[in-house]
Order: C-alpha cells, then sequence, then structure tokens
C-alpha cells in the first residue's frame, strides 16, 4: 500500500513537469520489473553474473532482453538488503526524471 501512495503522490506532483500517460505506464513497468528482480535476487541469492548467464539463457536475444538486462543491471548495483520498495521507487523516480529531462547525472 505504501508503494501506491507515494506512486500516486509522485504522478500528481508531476502536474507543473507534465509527462504522457505512455511513459507513466513505461516507468510504473520497469519499476515493477526491478521489484520483482530484487525480490528473485534476495530468494535465490543470485549475483550479476549468475543473473545475466540464466537470462542470455532463457531469452533469445531481443530488445526485451536487452531491456531487461538494463534494469537488473540497476537493481544490482544496489545492496542485496535494499528493500524491494526502496528499489521500486529508485527506478520508478529515476525513469520519470529521465522523461522530463531532469535525471541527475550519476
Amino acid at each position: 500500500m505504501t508503494t501506491l501512495s507515494l506512486l500516486i503522490l509522485t504522478v500528481s506532483n508531476l502536474a507543473s513537469a507534465p509527462i504522457e500517460r505512455s511513459n507513466i505506464t513505461s516507468c510504473a513497468y520497469q519499476a515493477g520489473t526491478a521489484y520483482e528482480i530484487q525480490q528473485i535476487r534476495q530468494k535465490e541469492g543470485h549475483n550479476w553474473e549468475e543473473f545475466e548467464a540464466n537470462i542470455m539463457q532463457i531469452y533469445s536475444e531481443s530488445k526485451g532482453r536487452k531491456d531487461l538486462l538494463v534494469i537488473a543491471e540497476r537493481v544490482f548495483i544496489q545492496p542485496v538488503e535494499t528493500d524491494a520498495d526502496s528499489i521500486h521507487d529508485q527506478i520508478f523516480n529515476a525513469c520519470v526524471q529521465r522523461q522530463q529531462g531532469t535525471e541527475p547525472l550519476t
């Protein structure tokens, strides 16, 4: 419920910088994917190399596989102990900022 509240709050705060609905949907999808990756990582104990190898084996070369690995790479730079909700929020917020052109350079 907390994640949903944060999502609604974040979306409502975007009124000052309009963002298309499809972009919000894309950001929500990316954040949800990141959340699931962190859950898997915490339950199964994968490191980056294991996870990447599994994805390369399961999925054929495609934009979807590349996108999944980009999201996963952003998850795996975080400590394994990081709460999946925090991962979700970080990925969602970074995506929205990227869409608005306001993502900080790291």
